[in-house]
């Protein structure tokens, strides 16, 4: 005899009596063991941070966590990424999608999610399709010579913390293609610590 599944309905019913039973926090306790052991945290969700497409939802998650923390957007001196995420602004390829693509990369490679990150628009048009080793070392040297080329960020101290608050890796402006894979691997695991710090903050 076929086991029938039960409907959404029935398992929200379960729940309701659940927590009425046991209580919201022990039920919620029970949840965290059951599907947040350190094993998703350090295995799990970076996995789910491997795909492509931003409307991933462990993407949407890392977004609302930079929200959360007031991080400011890619490059950004003071533009925030929840001020963008509310005026719906540009969602960047840190490795730029036209470089990416002119070398070779597929799509579902150039548009992971890890390659994503919230910039000004202006910003944006100016980094074009310039490799990161390019367009990041523009930045180092206004830092050093403190005239600007794009961005307001004029010293090192706040470009490495701009880095650290988008989760990207510190020698990023030494990555050229060779090294895109690696930078992916690097920058989910960033993004998933970012991502836990958000939950244990909540």
């Amino acid at each position: 005899m076929a086991v029938i599944p039960r409907s959404p309905e029935s398992k929200f019913d379960s729940d309701i009596r659940e927590i009425n039973e046991s209580g919201i926090e022990r039920v919620l306790q029970d949840v965290e063991t059951a599907y947040l052991s350190d094993s998703f945290w350090d295995s799990g969700l970076i996995q789910r941070l491997t795909t492509a497409g931003s409307s991933a939802p462990a993407l949407h998650v890392f977004w609302a966590a930079q929200a959360k923390f007031n991080d400011k957007g890619f490059l950004s001196r003071d533009i925030s990424v929840r001020e963008m995420i509310e005026h719906r602004g540009d969602i960047h390829h840190i490795f730029p999608r036209q470089y990416l693509k002119e070398n070779g990369v597929s799509q579902s490679q150039y548009n992971q999610v890890a390659n994503y990150v919230y910039v000004q628009q202006e910003i944006n048009i100016k980094v074009g399709k310039r490799s990161p080793a390019d367009y990041i070392g523009q930045i180092r040297e206004q830092c050093q010579s403190g005239k600007l080329a794009f961005g307001g960020i004029d010293s090192l101290s706040d470009f490495d913390a701009n880095l650290e608050a988008n989760c990207i890796p510190s020698k990023i402006y030494e990555m050229t293609l060779k090294d895109y894979d690696e930078f992916l691997g690097v920058r989910r695991i960033l993004m998933a610590q970012k991502i836990k710090r958000f939950y244990q903050n909540l």
